[in-house]
């Protein structure tokens, strides 16, 4: 008997290719997939979009600028305008994970740069950090020895015509050394950092999951919902309903209404506990907020539909819509803040409902963006869910032949 289940559940998996390959052949690929996001979410792979401004202007200003955006560790851009503000509405706006603004000269006994940071990105702030004292270790050595120089007068007195002339000397062969690539070592550095939001700096990141794991599981419950069209198949409840004059479109679309409705309930429900626990004002953007719920609810339903009604068995359906949810989660940014990506993985995020959803909450509950941000968003995800609608209604006129 052991022996007997055992061979027809081998034959079942042997006969359907489909089933097969997702169970032996995805879950590589899934791994691949996870081990470079995952890989490139370490601090030491991480290249910061970071936005530079040279207010000082002085020549060493010049030269730690340069090195910052040469610096291949780093994305960096020179803002225009050349101006504190502008550098802080990149940071707000997403366009930027940290600024950097030099405001005074890097020589200076008081801190000469500010870092503006978003408390969502909390891990840009020590890396913007650890790439300035690295380019002002490697470029600037004389201006750090100067600097220390300068703060130990206080205590050790002015120097004598000898110790200037030795300064000097070192301070001239540290530059020679910086100009020829030679790296010394290390030494501290100080810095002023300003958030972009002064209070509630949790919110940010609680707004960020919110709409994570509201497009997550709007995908997973629609998956499961859409499984009736397989059950349906069947059990020949289909065959029944395309014997008649209407066939399967009202069926699909009656299928999409509750996947509309089950998804914005869903999406209700999160932020509801967000608003109430944390404080992220959804009330206060109800109307961006709802519209943007609603087109994640039409993006889950109608890729939920689509991907179903191409399925021939539920064990197809099942483990493709698996692997489709967790590789778009994880790409996406649902699992993993995308900015910890590697810039190539991040422009594929793109391609995924879940960067779309993610960047339209978090733009609305978090960086305050108008509604002209969201149009392209709302674009995509009710695209999306359109076109995975139109495929299952294709996909279910085709059995009526």
């Amino acid at each position: 008997m052991i022996l007997a289940m055992f061979r027809v559940m081998l034959l079942a998996m042997l006969r359907d290719r489909g089933a097969m390959a997702m169970t032996f052949l995805l879950p590589p690929l899934v791994f691949v997939i996870f081990a470079t996001v995952f890989a490139g979410a370490s601090g030491d792979d991480v290249r910061l979009k970071l936005a530079i401004v040279d207010v000082a202007r002085t020549p060493a200003s010049g030269r730690l600028e340069a090195a910052l955006l040469a610096d291949q560790n780093l994305r960096a851009v020179r803002v225009s305008p050349a101006t504190a503000d502008q550098v802080r509405k990149r940071v707000r706006a997403g366009k930027s994970d940290a600024g950097l603004v030099i405001q005074a000269d890097p020589g200076a006994a008081e801190a000469p740069f500010l870092i503006i940071s978003d408390p969502t990105r909390a891990i840009a702030l020590p890396l913007t950090q650890g790439r300035v004292q690295a380019a002002m270790a490697r470029h600037l050595p004389d201006v750090m020895l100067a600097k220390t120089l300068d703060q130990a007068a206080p205590v050790v007195g002015p120097l004598s015509l000898r110790q200037q002339s030795r300064a000097t000397a070192a301070l001239t062969g540290l530059r020679e050394d910086a100009l020829a690539g030679k790296v010394p070592a290390d030494q501290p550095q100080t810095f002023k950092v300003e958030d972009i939001s002064q209070t509630h700096k949790g919110r940010g990141t609680i707004a960020y999951y919110a709409g994570a794991v509201t497009i997550l599981f709007a995908l997973f419950s629609a998956m499961n919902a859409a499984m009736s069209l397989i059950e349906e198949r069947q059990a020949g409840v289909s065959d029944r309903i395309l014997a008649g004059a209407s066939g399967m479109g009202p069926v699909v679309n009656g299928k999409f209404l509750f996947l509309l409705l089950q998804g914005c309930l869903q999406a209700a429900s999160i932020f509801l506990v967000a608003q109430i626990f944390y404080g992220v004002p959804v009330q206060a953007h109800f109307v961006p907020w709802l519209i943007t719920s609603l087109t994640a609810a039409i993006c889950a339903g109608g890729l939920a539909l689509g991907v179903v009604a191409l399925s021939r068995t539920r064990e197809q359906a099942q483990m493709f819509s698996t692997f489709l949810i967790l590789v778009l989660a994880a790409v996406g940014g649902s699992m993993v803040p995308r900015f910890l990506m590697p810039p190539w993985l991040q422009s594929l995020g793109w391609f995924t409902p879940h960067a779309w959803a993610i960047e339209a909450y978090h733009s609305i509950l978090w960086r305050d963006a108008p509604l002209t941000s969201l149009y392209p968003a709302w674009g995509v995800l009710t695209g999306i869910g359109l076109g995975g609608l139109l495929i299952a209604h294709i996909s279910t006129r085709l059995l009526r032949r």
